[in-house]
């Protein structure tokens, strides 16, 4: 996995304006393919990266699992979320992992 893509984009993303919807839009698709080709690095990535890192992934956890399908994956996600000292950031993820489980139904 390419972890220093990942947190490349992440911080990318993070700068952009908020209504530049192409390149936030292309900085997801990015994440996204990232996460979703190594489930196992993906798990590893979650279990360790930065909680704003976390925070900053979470709107592209439902595309993620609609991917990927894996229960395992979306157990971290959620476990993660839940050990997350920052609450606002744990609070405003709780909508994209209700998104995500979702995803595992279809």
């Amino acid at each position: 996995m390419d972890i220093t893509r990942l947190k490349e984009t992440i911080q990318r993303k993070k700068s952009l304006d908020i209504n530049d919807d192409f390149a936030i839009a292309e900085c997801w698709n990015i994440e996204t393919e990232i996460l979703s080709n190594d489930i196992n690095g993906a798990i590893n990535f979650i279990q360790t990266c930065s909680e704003e890192e976390y925070y900053e992934l979470a709107e592209v956890f439902p595309e993620i699992i609609d991917k990927t399908q894996s229960h395992e994956l979306y157990n971290a996600m959620w476990k993660r979320n839940e050990s997350l000292c920052n609450q606002e950031y744990k609070e405003s993820n709780m909508t994209d992992l209700k998104y995500a489980q979702e995803a595992l139904s279809h």
